[in-house]
């Protein structure tokens, strides 16, 4: 008898060390779900706040672009934000919501800058050469990753060449239209520099023969 209530104790305590531990972890799997979740808020407010900034600029400077010439800080901040935007990438996944959403906007941004910069080529005299980079991350582009180092490589090289990411998957009416303007075919890497398109993947020396 003694037996029989010493096992059903040990089974009721069992039970109950198994119930107190079950809940904490729900607990503790809700807190480090509204960390990261808060987390998620901060990046992205911190985000908006940066475009924000700059978008306002370039407002600014678009009223007068001859009498700003020079906006390499403002293309260093838009490749500052492109920084931040990659480590996003790499902290929530490529397909996260927020993340997209944040691309889909410094993507404007970009276009924004660009067309400001295609005005001050025109209308200033000046000698920028603007890239605009389509590129995929769904897998199928086996060179991506390797045409945006070789990008970056010449970005820094070269101050007067401004390189403007665009995800070939991402659809908006702006967008669009940039990529129906340029593009016949949707095979990334492309390359559309000083508004001449270019198919395929180009290395450091086949890039700085078209710049």
């Amino acid at each position: 008898m003694n037996d029989k209530k010493f096992t059903v104790s040990k089974y009721i305590v069992v039970l109950f060390i198994t119930t107190i531990i079950f809940i904490a972890g729900i607990f503790v799997g809700n807190y480090f779900s509204d960390v990261k979740l808060r987390n998620i808020e901060d990046m992205e407010r911190a985000f908006r706040v940066q475009t924000m900034a700059i978008e306002l600029q370039y407002d600014f400077l678009s009223q007068n672009p001859c009498e700003s010439l020079d906006i390499t800080p403002l293309t260093d901040e838009l490749h500052e934000l492109s920084n931040r935007l990659s480590h996003m990438e790499n902290t929530l996944g490529l397909n996260n919501p927020t993340v997209i959403r944040l691309k889909e906007y410094y993507s404007l941004l970009g276009l924004k800058q660009w067309l400001f910069l295609k005005r001050a080529n025109e209308e200033c005299g000046k000698n920028n050469t603007l890239i605009l980079y389509f590129y995929s991350n769904e897998g199928d582009c086996a060179t991506c990753e390797q045409q945006g180092n070789v990008l970056t490589y010449i970005r820094r090289k070269y101050p007067h060449v401004m390189v403007y990411p665009l995800d070939i998957n991402i659809h908006n009416p702006a967008l669009d239209t940039i990529q129906k303007t340029y593009l016949d075919k949707t095979k990334t890497p492309i390359l559309v520099i000083n508004d001449e398109v270019h198919y395929g993947f180009k290395n450091r020396a086949a890039l700085e023969k078209l710049i």
